[in-house]
């Protein structure tokens, strides 16, 4: 017979090897419910996005104006904006969302410094400085006919503005516990992780993230992954 010590040993082994096996079918087990859950969120993020499309399709442009001038005046009022020094905006597209031309008109007249969007790639974004309306006029249009600054003349970068302190974020729909559901590109959320890295390298807060849309874009519930950054504020009029 095998001494003890031996007999100690292979049941040490046993145990360990049992052990082993259920470490990895927990986290097979975890992985497969964290893939479930991250593809009902897309599933969920897809349907939002199409309902919310054809929503915002219907709305008359003499409406869609009107609403747009109604946020932009709550939004005016709001102590983010007004204590805001540099802000980061966007130009509207053609149709189908809010029209930020008013907004855009009041920083300058505020004399803020503005940053608006430049598409560089399929998935990643940067800011670049808007100096006036005449300015924004002269952008030439992106592929969704929306001005974008030039890159390479010489503008100031918003992740180098230490004095960012607002984002103005777009979205297809907002809810009360501050998340947002984009276009499903993914710019925003790419440019905020970029944004935070840069700021906490020279011990900076973050802008604060405040969303803007049209009343009907306040939904009940949003549905959001760990990818998805939480706004500090929400105005849709």
């Amino acid at each position: 017979a095998p001494p003890s010590s031996n007999l100690q040993t292979i049941a040490l082994r046993s145990s360990f090897r049992r052990l082993v096996v259920v470490l990895v079918l927990t986290f097979l087990s975890t992985m497969s419910a964290t893939s479930a859950t991250s593809s009902s969120v897309k599933v969920l993020k897809k349907q939002l996005r199409s309902n919310m499309r054809k929503v915002l399709r219907r709305i008359p442009k003499d409406d869609l104006l009107k609403q747009s001038s109604q946020v932009a005046q709550k939004l005016f009022k709001s102590k983010e904006y007004s204590n805001s020094k540099a802000l980061c905006v966007f130009i509207s597209m053609p149709s189908g969302e809010i029209d930020t031309t008013p907004i855009l008109q009041q920083i300058f007249k505020d004399g803020k410094k503005c940053f608006v969007p430049r598409c560089i790639s399929k998935t990643e974004m940067i800011m670049l400085e808007a100096k006036s309306m005449t300015d924004i006029q002269r952008f030439p249009l992106s592929k969704w006919k929306i001005p974008e600054p030039p890159e390479n003349d010489g503008r100031a970068n918003a992740l180098d503005c230490e004095e960012l302190d607002l984002i103005i974020v777009p979205g297809i729909a907002f809810d009360s516990k501050m998340r947002r559901c984009g276009q499903g590109a993914g710019y925003y959320d790419r440019f905020f992780s970029k944004l935070r890295d840069v700021r906490q390298k020279k011990d900076l807060k973050m802008p604060n993230l405040l969303g803007i849309g049209l009343p009907c874009q306040f939904v009940e519930e949003v549905p959001t992954d760990e990818f998805d950054y939480l706004l500090n504020a929400i105005v849709t009029g």
